[in-house]
């Protein structure tokens, strides 16, 4: 659980909260967004925690949090929003972490960037059409997200707090309005 939601909780909320990125700027009409893109996203997220790390620094939207603590929610929020989008249905599977997470940091976030890139290959060539293949990426989102709350517990990092409130500072960000995001260096996805 992240601030009190259950991963499909949280899958549901964090998709409807970044509907905004699944619509053409101009039509409106439903994107059909790539996969790889989406996680490779997410693993962007870890490598922004990384440098957290590395350099010891603050969030520069929630600047009385670490950064890395902060980098940790936005890919929760990005595999939430996945998920959500997928309606994949996150559930503990017979395949549970069965080793310990590193004390090294770095090799700490690298087996969580792992685990994304895994989720990448059950989605290749759109297998995930397939029962048994939807069900193992909805069991690999709920190894990840527990990974990443175990990162958190051990360096204690707090992601409830920081969900709640990177959630909030989301919907209010100037660089999310489709008027920023149409100018020549707007994010497009």
């Amino acid at each position: 659980m992240i601030n009190g939601l259950s991963y499909n909780q949280l899958a549901y909320e964090c998709h409807q909260n970044n509907a905004k990125w699944w619509h053409d700027l101009e039509t409106g009409a439903r994107l059909d967004r790539d996969k790889d893109e989406l996680l490779m996203l997410v693993v962007s997220e870890i490598a922004e925690a990384m440098e957290g790390e590395r350099k010891n620094l603050m969030d520069d939207k929630l600047p009385h949090r670490p950064a890395a603590e902060v980098e940790l929610v936005d890919a929760v929020i990005r595999l939430g929003d996945f998920a959500g989008a997928y309606g994949y249905d996150i559930r503990q599977g017979n395949n549970d972490l069965d080793y310990p997470l590193s004390d090294n940091k770095g090799a700490a976030l690298f087996d969580i960037s792992k685990m994304v890139a895994e989720l990448g290959d059950f989605c290749a060539n759109d297998g995930d059409y397939f029962p048994e293949i939807k069900k193992a990426i909805g069991e690999q989102l709920y190894n990840t997200l527990e990974r990443i709350q175990e990162y958190a517990r051990k360096w204690n990092y707090d992601l409830n707090g920081a969900y709640h409130e990177k959630t909030a500072f989301n919907k209010v960000r100037k660089d999310h309005t489709v008027e920023h995001r149409k100018g020549t260096h707007g994010k497009k996805f």
